[in-house]
């Protein structure tokens, strides 16, 4: 008999590479893809069909203090006043114990704010920093 393994990815199996380098400081990753759709109505009450429009590409990358100071410091290398004026892609690869690798590709991301926090009692500063980008490639080679 077969045996099957449905192991699924894990927080240990994720490398994510941005503005050229691993991000050491990463506490979180998402994007998305989104599509504007419309259901067509007509005579009846059923629709006659869906519309569909634009695609949009969103998410967030969550790091530590030091990611954002450094990322700070690069936008300022570049001549930018801070990491809200930086585009980049972001490459986020799915590597298996397997061997198995997975990479998605957010093209031209930009973060949209860059908010600065902490509180009593923390014992580190982490920052969700919301971006837009241009798209999104699922499963790249």
């Amino acid at each position: 008999m077969a045996s099957f393994n449905s192991k699924e990815y894990a927080w240990i199996d994720v490398n994510v590479v941005l503005l050229g380098k691993p991000v050491a400081g990463l506490r979180g990753i998402e994007y998305k893809s989104k599509r504007a759709k419309e259901a067509l109505y007509a005579t009846g009450k059923k629709a006659r069909g869906i519309q569909m429009g634009r695609k949009e590409y969103e998410g967030t990358i969550t790091v530590l203090q030091s990611e954002l100071v450094a990322m700070q410091a690069a936008a300022k290398a570049k001549g930018y006043d801070d990491v809200t004026d930086l585009e980049f892609d972001v490459i986020v690869s799915y590597i298996s114990e397997t061997g198995v690798v997975q990479t998605d590709k957010v093209i031209n991301a930009s973060i949209t704010e860059a908010p600065n926090s902490i509180k009593e009692g923390d014992l580190y500063s982490e920052h969700a920093l919301p971006f837009i980008a241009c798209d999104v490639e699922y499963n790249v080679v």
